[in-house]
């Protein structure tokens, strides 16, 4: 996985603790206020923060998919809290067949790009239920290569 994808993952966790979790928010927004930087960043750059904290707070914030919210995404806008690898392993295919079906077609293919499961690209294009079984096959394909690999 990519530095940018992992970067990615990590603060997408922080965002998402943060909203759960009031009380590691309050220690987050505590750690912001109390820091104090010896750095000279010019003031130009400050104000673009500012700007661009002041229009974040504005927009809309993006869906967010957890297991607690019934596996839905909301138009696939980010990847489902889910790993079909881990799932396969300790549910099944059959289990994992059932929870993919709930997500929505654009939510598969993030989770697909965040999972690497198509690296030659076979899955552009399919139809839901063909996404499904490629994600299943694969999550299987890295099951068994694991076991092997883990095997001495």
């Amino acid at each position: 996985m990519s530095l940018n994808k992992s970067l990615n993952r990590l603060f997408d966790e922080i965002r998402r603790e943060a909203k759960r979790n009031p009380d590691f928010a309050d220690r987050l927004d505590a750690i912001f206020r109390v820091h104090e930087s010896n750095r000279d960043v010019a003031e130009e750059v400050v104000e673009a923060a500012r700007t661009d904290a002041e229009n974040e707070a504005a927009a809309p914030s993006p869906p967010t998919v957890s297991k607690s919210s019934e596996g839905r995404a909301g138009e696939g806008a980010v990847a489902p809290d889910l790993n079909p690898v881990a799932y396969f392993t300790r549910e099944g295919a059959d289990a994992l067949k059932v929870a993919l079906t709930k997500f929505t077609k654009p939510a598969l293919e993030h989770l697909l790009s965040e999972h690497n499961l198509d690296p030659a690209g076979a899955a552009a294009g399919l139809p839901k239920p063909a996404l499904v079984d490629h994600i299943i096959a694969q999550a299987q394909k890295r099951v068994e290569r694991d076991r092997k690999l883990f095997d001495y």
